[in-house]
């Protein structure tokens, strides 16, 4: 209660000071009060009789149309020919290109991606989510399953700091948000091939057209196909793993029902039968110490491939234009998951860190916005409902002696249930023609309640899914009963908060604009979904809140050639969520996903664009965070660096540095149509990918550069090009794990490499 109110007083301070720094500065500040014009939603820039600038980049990210350089939000926004120039079609090609969020290049599958912002995020994939993922306003649940190639992307948005006053689901960390394009009444249809490495084969097609005269009804269908041999070989099985084999359909319809009323019907599909992701193990072969050099494209894995992930869903979304002011909006969403996945945690035959997972996940949204725009004020109102059944089927052997093969096996089989209800609000209100005061709160009550069938048994003989048909019964049945087990139902409990924002902003010109704000994110309590024990299965963790103060400042500079936006933050984290050893109120102690005290995060990200000559973009991006755990009341399991207590490190996932860059830059050829050549870069100084600050699985300084070069015919009917991915062929391992003890007869110890050097060609071609 007492950090509670000094956060609300440091709060009140913060706001205060800057209203009185507005005020004294407001006298002093210049007069221009240039209105800003709709422009279309383009990152590219004008070259003309009017000189080379850059245009203006319209954003939805406040539920409202408004330009980037005058939203009070720390905000990267992609539009169409960024996106196609870069070639971001899926999360997790992001990472690095936006500052402040880590988005890991290798995960447990392919369409599996967990993301951290500003040093807030999850390393494991089972917990909802600090950073929320929306596609067209639909919340994806789970990390699990939440990666798939998007074929008609329209724009990209991510937002950083708590998000909760205008987002259905809980934003504590930041938010990012695919916009995908939708159906118009012109008939058009586009296909595109690309072949490179791997024998990468990616077909893309869409069709979109009116299926009704005057907008009563259009519609739009997308395809990807996606295959691809594996980059990385299985000495035992003699196969390339780690391939791909994607499926995507996406299907929109679009009507005019009145003059102010429209509706879009929203569906899709994907179908996932990549590899689960394949391990590299550091001491080879076959993890035994001291014999070479690591390779990263081999593996020692002889567990088959197995994967049969499946995510589909669909949303109808009505928008009614009230009057000239009042928009209301209804999104109404189900989606769902399901499919087993076999990992292979350590890269080597012999069975050290295997799981069996056996998904299955459904849910609904409902959400209701009401946006208001008046010559004063503006506001969003919402209201919004969320309903999950989540169930988890799971069989997990663990090396536990010095003998191979012999250890623990787990088998749990439990059901997490979801309802939850949230009010939302924000009001920007103009206190003068230049400052402008935001208001806004959240109130989120969510109801979970947790089964948990579970059985054990230790010292036991592992052995090879293949032997059991990846069927945890069989296992039983063909191995015996377990020596322990437990029944267990926890009761529905009640997470509940209230999260204030507030915030000023100043337009100083019309080429300066300031903000200062506060925000609280709220990060829901629940039960644990890895709980192997009675105990832990019917003891939940409580909330956490994370405090964000913000200041930035975005500019423009000669004539609009560049654009310059700078955001420092301090994140004060209250009840923070991790995985560590705590008395339970029976006096039994366990180790599971508790509350374990109180951190903070803070630092500063920059992002200039410019455009210096006709045909040249430059872009440059860098982000500092410091992360440090203030109290830690619990204590840690037994783990390899010896850690008792998490004081004096770094959150995982929080790298000090990134730096990005990128150029394009259009030939001055005298040739029909254009030709474009571009290349990007991404620093990110060493992170952590465990709580424990493990040396032996750090992920050292990395830079990966990509390269484009493409031909664009007159009209943008057919384009053609290379591209290059990690040109240099830097070979980092992005996750792994080391545990030299009782893991038989060689320790185990894997890392989780990303791609090697990947060369496309592709072709698109428009009708």
């Amino acid at each position: 209660m007492h950090r509670k109110t000094s956060t609300r007083r440091h709060a009140a301070y913060f706001v205060a000071a800057s209203v009185l720094t507005l005020a004294f500065c407001a006298p002093a500040m210049a007069a221009d009060e240039r209105a800003v014009a709709a422009t279309t939603p383009t990152a590219t820039a004008t070259d003309g009789a009017e000189g080379v600038r850059l245009e203006e980049v319209v954003i939805t990210a406040q539920k409202r149309s408004e330009t980037l350089q005058k939203s009070a939000v720390s905000v990267t926004a992609y539009a169409k020919e960024t996106i196609e120039q870069q070639k971001i079609s899926t999360f997790r090609d992001l990472s690095g290109r936006v500052p402040g969020l880590l988005a890991p290049k290798r995960s447990t599958a392919y369409t599996t991606q967990q993301y951290s912002i500003r040093g807030v995020g999850e390393i494991d994939t089972y917990p909802e989510p600090s950073v929320a993922v929306y596609v067209d306003d639909v919340y994806l649940a789970r990390t699990v399953g939440s990666l798939y190639d998007t074929p008609d992307l329209e724009r990209v948005e991510v937002l950083r700091g708590p998000q909760g006053t205008l987002y259905g689901r809980n934003s504590s960390a930041g938010a990012i948000r695919f916009i995908t394009k939708d159906p118009t009444a012109d008939r058009s249809a586009e296909v595109g091939l690309t072949y490179g490495s791997f024998d990468n084969l990616e077909f893309k097609a869409r069709l979109n057209g009116a299926l009704l005269s005057d907008d009563k009804l259009n519609g739009a269908i997308s395809l990807i196909r996606h295959t691809r041999d594996g980059w990385q070989h299985s000495v035992p099985l003699n196969i390339d793993v780690n391939d791909l084999d994607l499926t995507v359909v996406r299907g929109k319809l679009a009507s005019q029902l009145t003059s102010r009323l429209t509706a879009v019907l929203s569906a899709d599909a994907m179908w996932d039968r990549s590899s689960q992701s394949y391990y590299t193990p550091v001491n080879q072969p076959d993890g035994v110490v001291g014999n070479g050099k690591t390779d990263p494209d081999l593996t020692w894995s002889d567990t088959l491939p197995y994967n049969f992930t499946t995510v589909y869903g669909g949303s109808l979304t009505f928008k009614y234009e009230i009057n000239d002011n009042l928009t209301l909006k209804s999104v109404t969403a189900a989606r769902g998951m399901d499919g087993p996945i076999y990992y292979d945690n350590d890269g080597v035959t012999q069975i050290k860190g295997d799981s069996y997972a056996g998904f299955d996940q459904h849910y609904l949204t409902q959400e209701f916005n009401l946006n208001g725009e008046y010559e004063r004020f503006n506001f969003v109102a919402g209201l919004y409902y969320f309903q999950e059944y989540f169930h988890n089927h799971r069989l997990s052997q663990s090396a536990g002696s010095p003998k191979d093969n012999v250890g623990t096996v787990t088998h749990t089989d439990n059901y997490l249930r979801t309802k939850s209800w949230a009010a939302f609000g924000q009001v920007n209100y103009h206190l003068t023609a230049k400052l402008t005061a935001t208001l806004g709160g959240r109130y989120t009550e969510d109801r979970r309640r947790f089964d948990n069938f579970g059985q054990q048994k230790t010292n036991t003989a592992l052995h090879d899914p293949q032997d059991w048909n990846y069927n945890p019964a069989d296992f039983e049945r063909l191995y015996g009963p377990y020596a322990t087990g437990f029944d267990v139902h926890a009761p529905w409990t009640t997470f509940s908060s209230f999260t204030p924002k507030v915030g000023l902003q100043y337009q100083w010109t019309n080429d300066i604009f300031v903000y200062g704000s506060y925000a609280e994110g709220f990060k829901s309590g629940g039960y644990d979904l890895r709980s192997t024990s009675a105990i832990g299965s019917l003891t939940p963790y409580r909330p956490q809140i994370t405090s964000t103060y913000e200041l930035g400042i975005k500019t423009g500079w000669f004539d609009g050639r560049v654009t310059a936006n700078l955001a420092a933050f301090y994140n004060d984290i209250q009840d923070f969520q991790v995985r560590a050893t705590a008395t339970a109120a029976t006096g039994t102690v366990v180790n599971q996903l508790i509350n374990a005290g109180d951190a903070h995060s803070k630092g500063a990200e920059l992002e200039i664009q410019a455009a210096p000559v006709e045909g040249l973009r430059l872009g440059v991006t860098a982000a500092y965070l410091e992360t440090t755990y203030d109290t830690f009341t619990a204590t840690l399991p037994n783990n390899v660096a010896g850690r008792k207590t998490l004081l004096g490190l770094q959150f995982p996932y929080a790298p000090r540095w990134q730096v990005g860059f990128s150029a394009n830059y259009r030939l001055p050829l005298d040739t029909p149509g254009s030709w474009r050549i571009g290349v990007d870069g991404q620093y990110e100084s060493r992170r952590y990918v465990d709580i424990y600050n493990t040396a032996q699985t750090q992920v050292k300084p990395q830079t990966f550069f990509n390269g484009t070069i493409n031909y664009a015919s007159e009209g943008d009917r057919w384009t053609v090009g290379a591209q290059v991915r990690n040109i240099f062929d830097l070979r980092r391992g992005q996750a792994g794990g080391y545990s030299p003890a009782n893991a038989g007869t060689s320790p185990l110890y894997y890392r989780a490499y990303n791609e090697p050097r990947m060369i496309n060609l592709f072709v698109n071609r428009k009708f």
